[in-house]
């Protein structure tokens, strides 16, 4: 028996009115429903993809709201940049109250040419963890001088369940990066949080539109969608949230 989606309602909130964010990784999926949802409720976006014609879409939906947003090429494997971009796109935006770490990868590219157990490890680990460290690090020392901050790193259920495999080894980092940052950073008025989503409908899983979300395996029997995703991430760079710091909120319709 097919299972209906949820519907889901908007409503004109603005609870992130004239804050700066930084997403990394929002050409699609979940990176592009947060910079979606954060238009709405308000906030000016500066957002990455490895190219800026990857965020052609995004960058256009998200003006169509209204919403103030600058598209950056940046390449999150190139770990020596990431102090120097930071700070590009920290200048574009005016300051910074909100990073969004997003950007990850399952593996190599398909077509690699040295497509080794090493090499998949190193750039899965590059990618999902060194770099979420350095953002990190970067974001701490720019948001120590501010009343308030957020940081929220895109873990994984994969991370919380023991996944024999760069991803989820990777994930777990994440997960153990973000309580390390929030300890750090507690009492400067910066908070650090994670999102552990689970299998989403995204392209990462091998979605595309119209096709079944399904998921009998799964106790909702469904995928999540990335608004429902986004929906935290909202909640989370909000004041909302702001008892909250050094957690990890999973979002898996129970695939634990």
């Amino acid at each position: 028996m097919p299972v209906h989606l949820p519907d889901i309602e908007r409503t004109l909130s603005v609870k992130l009115q004239g804050r700066k964010a930084l997403i990394t990784g929002a050409s699609r999926g979940i990176g592009r429903a947060i910079a979606l949802a954060y238009a709405r409720e308000g906030a000016d976006l500066l957002l990455t993809a490895r190219s800026e014609t990857a965020l052609t879409e995004t960058i256009h939906a998200v003006k169509a709201q209204g919403a103030q947003a600058t598209a950056m090429a940046w390449d999150m494997a190139d770990i020596p940049s990431i102090p120097r971009r930071f700070e590009e796109a920290r200048a574009a935006l005016g300051g910074l109250d909100i990073l969004v770490n997003n950007a990850g990868v399952l593996k190599l590219p398909a077509g690699d040419s040295s497509p080794t157990p090493e090499a998949n490890w190193d750039y899965v680990m590059t990618i999902n963890l060194k770099a979420v460290y350095f953002l990190c690090l970067a974001a701490s020392e720019s948001m120590k001088t501010q009343p308030k901050g957020v940081i929220i790193n895109l873990a994984s259920d994969a991370g919380m369940r023991a996944a024999p495999n760069p991803y989820g080894i990777s994930k777990w980092g994440v997960i153990g990066l973000t309580k390390g940052f929030a300890q750090k950073l507690a009492g400067t008025g910066t908070r650090v949080n994670a999102i552990a989503p689970g299998p989403v409908a995204t392209e990462m899983m091998n979605w595309q539109p119209g096709k079944p979300m399904d998921a009998p395996n799964l106790p909702l029997r469904r995928y999540a969608l990335p608004e429902e995703v986004s929906d935290v991430a909202v909640f989370l760079a909000s004041d909302d949230s702001r008892a909250i710091t050094g957690q990890t909120i999973v979002v898996n319709t129970s695939n634990t």
